[in-house]
């Protein structure tokens, strides 16, 4: 066997490898919330919460302090999907 074919052998051989590698590896798709969520749905969950169980108020509290925040209003709009996920598991 020649260098010269072991070179060819070596290079198919990276060349197959470098294609399974960059299938394999995909990226992750990024999470995009697909709906927009207001204030007023924030509000509107809080009031379905407190009158499906009044004693669920104080979780409520706990996830506006987790932003530092007494009232919807206080937080910025980018966290509002994330506490609608976490005010709807008080559901």
């Amino acid at each position: 066997m020649t260098i010269e074919s072991k070179i060819d052998k070596l290079i198919t051989a990276i060349e197959a490898l470098t294609a399974a590698m960059t299938t394999s590896q995909k990226p992750a798709p990024v999470h995009t919330p697909t709906e927009t969520v207001t204030a007023e749905d924030l509000q509107t969950l809080c009031t379905q919460i407190v009158r499906k169980d009044r004693t669920k108020k104080a979780g409520i509290v706990s996830v506006l302090g987790e932003y530092n925040a007494n009232l919807i209003s206080d937080i910025a709009t980018h966290h509002y999907s994330a506490i609608k996920a976490k005010l709807e598991a008080l559901l």
